[in-house]
């Protein structure tokens, strides 16, 4: 095993460790306020970092 070989290995170990400690995506957007219902455009999951807040309290 060549110095190449150690580090390709190395990058395996280091990216399946980043992998399982990296966290969940959450909810997919459904167009308007996961929390508080208002329209959203598409991709956005909340309105504002208040109801993102309040909703992760209630989720926990």
């Amino acid at each position: 095993m060549d110095i190449s070989d150690k580090a390709t290995e190395r990058e395996e170990q280091d990216r399946d460790i980043a992998l399982h400690q990296r966290k969940p995506e959450g909810p997919a957007a459904t167009g308007q306020c996961l929390y508080c219902e208002d329209p959203l455009p598409p991709g956005k999951r909340w309105c504002c970092t208040a109801c993102r807040d309040d909703w992760e309290f209630i989720q926990k």
